[in-house]
């Protein structure tokens, strides 16, 4: 269930939305900015989600 879920936020760009929520804006209540791009492999691996283990 979770790697269906997960599959399906990096198909319709759901994963990068909340991953831009999280690590590259600001987080209630002292709105600290983590400011931490995604690396390239975890770009390519939502580019390309898989089953496969890292």
């Amino acid at each position: 269930m979770v790697d269906k879920t997960l599959t399906a936020m990096m198909k319709d760009d759901q994963f990068q939305k909340l991953y831009a929520k999280w690590f590259m804006s600001s987080i209630p209540p002292k709105n600290v900015n983590l400011n931490f791009p995604m690396t390239q492999p975890l770009k390519d691996a939502v580019a390309n989600p898989n089953d496969k283990g890292v």
